[in-house]
């Protein structure tokens, strides 16, 4: 497949999968939220992590992450989160002890650590949430085109395990794949979960 081919089938899933999380009823949304920040609890290597990369929902298709950072506080995790870097092109991680406190709007109004949050280095990273729009079973992931996560990823230690939570609605069953795309170690939804080999 062309470049080409691929951006073009890229654009056309993004569009469908957005379309089908956003037609989601409320009620079957909120069940599938409620399962996942349960599954987070589970998820391999996040046990034995101390510092840990997580988002913030930004997009009316994510799902709702502030009870997974809530849960890795809790637990007195080093929580990270990331900040956009437009002319570097390139997200650069800052610790957050409190959500309400230090997430402020950023780039496209996500919410993103404040300037008086302290950086951390990629690779003082034990274990990375990743957010996707869509998601296949080998563990590759489809973003947003911004390709941000696509180059952060690299910079992470090797051994931190990379999961994503998803709605049932954001499976795909061959995602487009390039040169550059990294496969995480596992992606759970309500319904399933995926451990590529």
């Amino acid at each position: 497949m062309t470049p080409m081919d691929n951006r073009t089938r890229k654009r056309r899933l993004r569009r469908e999968v957005r379309a089908r999380i956003l037609a989601t009823a409320p009620a079957r949304r909120l069940e599938e939220e409620a399962e996942l920040a349960l599954r987070f609890e589970t998820l391999p290597g996040l046990s034995s992590a101390r510092t840990v990369l997580l988002y913030v929902r930004a997009f009316r298709e994510e799902i709702d992450t502030r009870p997974m950072v809530a849960s890795a506080l809790e637990r007195n995790l080093i929580v990270a989160c990331p900040r956009v870097d437009a002319a570097g092109q390139r997200l650069r991680l800052f610790r957050i002890a409190d959500p309400d406190r230090d997430l402020v709007p950023g780039t496209l109004n996500i919410p993103e650590p404040a300037a008086t949050c302290p950086e951390l280095s990629p690779k003082a990273i034990d274990w990375v949430l990743v957010p996707g729009l869509a998601f296949d079973p080998r563990g590759y992931r489809l973003g947003r085109g911004g390709g941000y996560y696509d180059r952060l990823l690299p910079e992470l230690r090797p051994d931190a395990p990379r999961w994503a939570l998803a709605f049932d609605a954001q499976w795909v069953e061959g995602l487009p794949v390039e040169p550059h795309d990294m496969p995480l170690d596992g992606i759970v939804s309500p319904s399933r979960t995926e451990t590529p080999a």
